[in-house]
């Protein structure tokens, strides 16, 4: 008999992450084109099941944080800790790329003189990019003549997203709904729905801008919501996977395409973090510095494409690749790992400072980095 995802979640370890590491690399694949072909937009790339390969990467991390991080609100339900958590993970390392680009690669780069460039606002750019008020934020004179000049952090437009729907999920577990499972299979059915009637050809509605976004988020965020919810009722099998895809290859050029591929995204996910075994093993080495990889990625192919103009997509993404693993790992070591080992200093202090009482969680076996 297959365990169930509950089971499964209740292990020790798995190779969850390597999910992580292949949907940053969809995302760095496709930027390799952008940053360095003028005039190329994802809307010129292969589409199947309603998106191009970096968008599915996309619904993939919504998918997976989704599934973690319910379950790590259920399984701990401390929702300030958790709020402190989501803060510390996602905003120390924007921070420190934003620095990092402002001080060390602009004034290389920038065809402006240091006076002037040091007097162009640099505060307000890292300001911006750290609190995700506009990660098109340009430094001046930096990366103008690039095929797509300027912008440096344009990936953490769906971190700003991540955000949104984490401090959704903590309000809904602070009110008590996400142990309503009717409710929650009402809501995901309701979502999914709208995403079916209005938003079935996923790349031709990217021009609506947010409400495209904020439907299919609520769609892979809310898949691995109920996912959590249900973990109980959902068995883990390759051999399904494959039922999945037999059931979902034929929909992906139809109105149920975008629905059938995140369905099935949804799926490959757990039997790859669960069942993957030598498959998926390295590549979850590897995705324990996806974020920062993920962060950087951009930043650096823009570097790359300024450093050689003539480089062809595949060599820029050659370069990047590994440079964008170093970037992650440094991230990792130095900046996100000791920002999260602070997080229950941090949730103890603001108790302190506020006179707040904690709830003691009974202990749980972690599920995931949160």
């Amino acid at each position: 008999m297959s365990p169930t995802l509950a089971e499964c979640l209740s292990r020790p370890s798995n190779d969850l992450a390597a999910v992580r590491i292949l949907a940053a690399t969809a995302v760095l694949h496709a930027h390799a084109w952008i940053t360095s072909t003028p005039g190329v937009k994802t809307a010129d790339f292969v589409h199947v099941f309603a998106f191009t390969l970096d968008f599915h990467g996309v619904h993939a991390f919504f998918i997976l944080s989704g599934l973690l991080l319910t379950r790590s609100l259920i399984e701990r339900p401390d929702i300030l800790r958790f709020v402190i958590a989501r803060l510390a993970r996602y905003v120390p390392a924007i921070f420190v790329a934003a620095l990092f680009a402002a001080l060390a690669i602009g004034p290389i780069v920038t065809r402006l003189g240091h006076a002037e460039y040091f007097s162009g606002g640099l505060a307000g750019f890292v300001l911006a990019v750290t609190t995700l008020a506009d990660v098109n934020a340009t430094l001046p004179g930096v990366f103008d003549r690039n095929p797509e000049p300027g912008i440096m952090f344009v990936p953490l437009w769906t971190i700003h997203y991540e955000l949104v729907f984490a401090i959704a999920l903590a309000a809904l577990g602070a009110m008590g709904l996400l142990k309503i499972k009717p409710l929650v299979a009402f809501g995901l059915v309701a979502t999914l729905a709208v995403n079916v009637v209005w938003f079935w050809n996923g790349e031709q509605y990217l021009q609506l801008g947010t409400p495209h976004h904020l439907v299919r988020f609520c769609s892979t965020f809310g898949t691995g919501i109920a996912m959590a919810v249900f973990a109980d009722r959902i068995p883990v099998s390759n051999w399904i996977l494959l039922g999945v895809a037999a059931v979902a290859i034929p929909l992906a050029f139809t109105p149920f395409a975008a629905i059938a591929g995140m369905i099935l995204i949804a799926y490959a996910i757990v039997c790859l973090g669960f069942c993957g075994g030598p498959v998926a093993a390295p590549f979850a080495k590897l995705g324990v510095w996806s974020y920062g990889f993920y962060v950087w990625g951009y930043l650096i192919e823009q570097t790359i494409v300024y450093a050689a103009p003539g480089w062809s997509a595949w060599s820029v993404l050659a370069l990047a690749f590994p440079l964008s693993l170093v970037a992650g790992w440094v991230s990792w070591e130095f900046v996100e790992r000791p920002s999260i080992a602070r997080v229950s200093a941090t949730t103890s202090a603001i108790r302190r400072m506020f006179g707040v009482a904690g709830r003691r969680p009974k202990p749980t076996v972690p599920v995931g980095r949160d």
